[in-house]
């Protein structure tokens, strides 16, 4: 079991969804390019299950992985032991939901809850309110927008999930000024739709969003 732990898990959790992540924005990437043919097949709705599947598999690793660290320590093993916790502060916190943390694993519960699964939630909300957002600006202005660049949009804000949202959605509209001028000055092309923005703030993101969102102060807005 240590073996699989240290020389599966860990790593899976360490770097599995940067590489993933990373993946499926040269995916998209290729998909408005058309660089090869074989990924351009993939539907954006097809990435969206995918990396919603991949968000719920690494909740999954990091639950057991939790559970595994605190099970094998004296100090946090107390904290499985539904005997050792305050009830009445679950119930406060939970609500009607109480009754699926009375039991021996119900601080556990709870703090796995909030620690790897509560995210996955809020990412979908915000991605869904972004996409409505995106349907309505394609509506009237549907010059920005080509075929799938919607759901493209859900796709990249469900992947950079809570609270890299907090800094993708600005990152986008500087994205699409910046790409604008270069598309004018240097392929004197006039109009920018909203997909490349939408890559190039993703990727951003990927690589620089927990330092923005510390740099930037909103740390107080992660869940």
């Amino acid at each position: 079991m240590g073996f699989v732990f240290s020389n599966v898990l860990m790593p899976f959790i360490g770097w599995g969804q940067y590489c993933f992540y990373l993946a499926v924005i040269l995916i998209v990437a290729n998909k408005r390019f058309g660089w090869f043919k074989y990924f351009y097949r993939l539907s954006y709705k097809f990435l969206i299950g995918l990396v919603l599947g991949f968000k719920i598999i690494y909740a999954s690793a990091e639950t057991w992985a939790q559970y595994y660290v605190w099970s094998n320590n004296n100090l946090t093993k107390l904290l499985l032991d539904k005997s050792v916790i305050n009830l009445d502060i679950l119930r406060d916190f939970s609500g009607k939901f109480f009754i699926l943390l009375n039991n021996r694993f119900g601080y556990f519960l709870f703090y796995s809850w909030g620690r790897f699964w509560f995210e996955i939630f809020v990412s979908l909300l915000a991605a869904s309110v972004f996409y409505l957002f995106l349907l309505l600006l394609e509506k009237y202005k549907d010059r920005f927008f080509i075929e799938g660049e919607t759901e493209l949009g859900f796709l990249l804000s469900l992947m950079v999930g809570w609270s890299n949202f907090i800094v993708f959605l600005p990152l986008v509209f500087l994205s699409i000024v910046l790409v604008s001028v270069f598309k004018a000055v240097v392929l004197k092309e006039a109009y920018t739709t909203i997909g490349v923005p939408l890559i190039v703030a993703a990727l951003i993101v990927l690589l620089l969003g927990n330092y923005l969102v510390n740099f930037l102060g909103l740390t107080q807005l992660r869940v």
